[in-house]
């Protein structure tokens, strides 16, 4: 995973699979909120762990090259980490305490474990689980929030320009 956006699609699969709950939107759209038991995810980033894995590839080179050098090449770096991230999971409407309910242990269930280890996603724990009913909807809509910490390997790929040589001149005044 490179961007955050590469991680929505399973997110939200995995909230669906977890949860039981068919209706699972992105948090913070500004769009209407659906009809029915709903939930919607918020992934945030914690933190990297651990040490870094780096792998390099050759690629064509980026910039101009002396053609005496040959086929000049690049290089491409790509760093793998630990990523810590903490997806905030709120699940609304009638329903909503035994769907949250089901989020705990989830990762020892199938087919949540083998989506987890298909999409190599490591499970760390489900928080404590909010009733926000009376806090945010005056016991009108029942709303329910846990946080659901996971680990999973974060890229980044970038350029290496290779150095190509270089020609120095001394010149001795005096």
């Amino acid at each position: 995973m490179e961007s955050i956006d590469d991680l929505y699609t399973v997110f939200q699969e995995l909230v669906s699979l977890t949860s039981g709950v068919d209706t699972v939107i992105l948090a913070d759209q500004g769009r209407d909120a659906p009809t029915g038991l709903y939930a919607t995810y918020k992934p945030i980033p914690i933190r990297a762990y651990g040490w870094s894995q780096r792998r390099r590839e050759l690629i064509p080179a980026t910039e101009e090259a002396d053609p005496a050098l040959g086929q000049w090449q690049d290089l491409r770096e790509t760093v793998a980490t630990s990523m810590e991230f903490m997806l905030s999971v709120n699940i609304i409407n009638e329903g909503a305490d035994a769907a949250i309910m089901r989020l705990h242990n989830a990762n020892l269930r199938q087919p949540v474990s083998e989506f987890l280890y298909r999409n190599e996603i490591a499970w760390r724990h489900v928080s404590t689980c909010r009733n926000l009913t009376g806090i945010m909807q005056a016991g009108i809509q029942p709303r329910w929030q846990a946080d659901i910490n996971l680990f999973i390997e974060h890229t980044i790929s970038y350029e290496l320009l290779r150095a190509a040589g270089f020609h120095v001149q001394f010149t001795n005044e005096g």
